[in-house]
Order: C-alpha cells, then sequence, then structure tokens
C-alpha cells in the first residue's frame, strides 16, 4: 500500500512538473505580431503566395513559441536559413548574416510589429530605411554588426509605438537614394526614406515624380525634392533648383509642381498608395 502511495505521488509531482510547460502560452506580444506576420495581405503572407505560383519550390515554415517565433525559408538558392525572433525585455531580437538578403525577413517582422502596434507601415519602414542609410540606431529599431562574426544583432521595439525621434533629420539625399542621373531611356524608380517616399517615371526629358509626405508637406518634403531633382537631373533641373524656394504650386518653362495633389492623382501613378500622406506632383518635359 505504501508503494503505491508513493508511486501516486511521484505520479502527481511528474504531472505537476510536465502541464505547465506543455500548457505555457505564448507571450501575448510575440503572439500578436506572429498572428500579423501571417494575417492575410500582410507583406510576408503575399510573399508566400507569390512563391507558390512562380517558385514553388520555395518553402516557407514559422513556428511559434512561448517567448518568440522562428521563420524557416529553404529552396530559394539565396537567402535559404532560419532565424529565431526572441522577445528580450521590450525587444524582439535577432541575428542575420552581413550579406544582405537576410533584411528581407527583418522587413516583415517589422512589417508585423507595425500593425501590431498600430503603427503605419510604410512611415514605420521609412524610419527604418533612415536609420539604416544614416548608420543611426535608436531605441525603436537598432542593427548592430559583428564585424569578426560576420552577423548583425538586431533589435526591435515591440513595447509600444516608436518615438521615431530622428523623423525630421532624414531626407532624400545622395546618402539615401541609388539612382543617378536619368538618360534618354526611360526608367522607373522609387524610396522610401523617413517620412518621404517618392516614385519616378520617365527619362530625362520627360519625367514624372510623385512626392508623398507622412502628414502635411513641409520643409522635409521641399529639400528632399531639391535634393531629388539636383540627383536626377532631368531637363530644366538648374532653374529648378535655382527658383523653387518655397512650397507652392508652380509652372515655368520645362517643369510644373501642384501640391496635396487628390487621390485620382495618385492612383494614376501607384497602386495602393499608403494612408495618411500629402503628395505634390512635379513634371520636367513639355
Amino acid at each position: 500500500m505504501k508503494r503505491i502511495v508513493k508511486t501516486v505521488i511521484l505520479l502527481a509531482l511528474v504531472l505537476a512538473l510536465l502541464i505547465p510547460t506543455a500548457w505555457a502560452e505564448p507571450d501575448a506580444a510575440v503572439k500578436g505580431i506572429y498572428d500579423a506576420l501571417l494575417a492575410e495581405g500582410s507583406d510576408y503572407s503575399e510573399a508566400k503566395a507569390i512563391s507558390a505560383e512562380y517558385s514553388p519550390e520555395t518553402k516557407y515554415d514559422e513556428k511559434l513559441e512561448d517567448d518568440g517565433f522562428t521563420i524557416t525559408v529553404s529552396g530559394t538558392g539565396y537567402m535559404d536559413g532560419s532565424w529565431r525572433f526572441t522577445r528580450d525585455g521590450d525587444a524582439l531580437t535577432t541575428t542575420i548574416s552581413n550579406d544582405g538578403m537576410e533584411s528581407i525577413v527583418v522587413i516583415y517582422v517589422v512589417k508585423a510589429v507595425a500593425d501590431y502596434l498600430g503603427m503605419n507601415g510604410s512611415l514605420t519602414m521609412g524610419y527604418v530605411n533612415g536609420l539604416s542609410m544614416l548608420e543611426l540606431s535608436d531605441d525603436d529599431f537598432s542593427m548592430t554588426p559583428d564585424e569578426a562574426a560576420g552577423t548583425t544583432n538586431v533589435r526591435i521595439n515591440i513595447a509600444g509605438p516608436w518615438e521615431m525621434k530622428e523623423l525630421d533629420q532624414m531626407v532624400i539625399d545622395d546618402r539615401s537614394l541609388f539612382y543617378g542621373a536619368l538618360t534618354e531611356d526611360s526608367a522607373s524608380m522609387a524610396a522610401n526614406i523617413g517620412k518621404v517616399m517618392m516614385v519616378a517615371n520617365g527619362s530625362a526629358d520627360d519625367v514624372t515624380i510623385l512626392l508623398g509626405e507622412y502628414g502635411e508637406l513641409d520643409g522635409v518634403a521641399l529639400q528632399s525634392l531639391l535634393n531629388l531633382v539636383g540627383i536626377l537631373q532631368p531637363a530644366g533641373w538648374e532653374d529648378f533648383t535655382a527658383n523653387y524656394t518655397q512650397l507652392a504650386d508652380a509652372e515655368a518653362q520645362g517643369y510644373a509642381v501642384r501640391l496635396n495633389v487628390d487621390a485620382q492623382t495618385v492612383g494614376a501613378i501607384i497602386d495602393d498608395a499608403p494612408e495618411g500622406y500629402s503628395f505634390a506632383v512635379v513634371h520636367f518635359g513639355a
């Protein structure tokens, strides 16, 4: 009888140790971000759908755990790997290689964090791009290279909406734009830096630029536009940069500027314009 009692007690102790592990619930923030990552219409879900249609050999897998989640990608031939995003205090952390391609996975997670925290996704990505281009870090987001290991440590704030303290320092310039002067050949290009985004379509002789800024168009948009025109150098750019000194509708020989254009005008240039932005359209050419 004593042996039976001891056996029952030991079994109860074993179950007491096992049950909390089996029933452990994922961290609420981690699960919220994970759900946003996999939600219908998310950037990550759309990437998976495109791969399923055009690159069926590419496989994505996700695993949720109590303090983080893991994303695994295989079959790409160029960015296969597994990345664990772990909660560390008020942040999600992970480590990626320095070859550049793995940053795509970080982008998907940042967008999911933005959705979970109720932040504007385009603005959040613009801020992350700006920090990267200007080689800045803050409490919201940081990427710290470990040159010896050939890796980068990533830290993403998940405690609440980001302050984005460096936002007004971020303008489009030659540090944040990978394009040079336009040529006679038609081209399309885009950028999203800080609270400013742009799309340019055309050639040196005939180009349309859509410039958007989160909130109202202000000095950040003006400086970005002047820098952008100086980089792309469409026909008439010297006259524009010399004389266009304040945000206003304008029309001169070779260029025209329209501020605060409507959604229909924006929609004729890009699909799915980001919410919360004001837009200007600048045209160079006849």
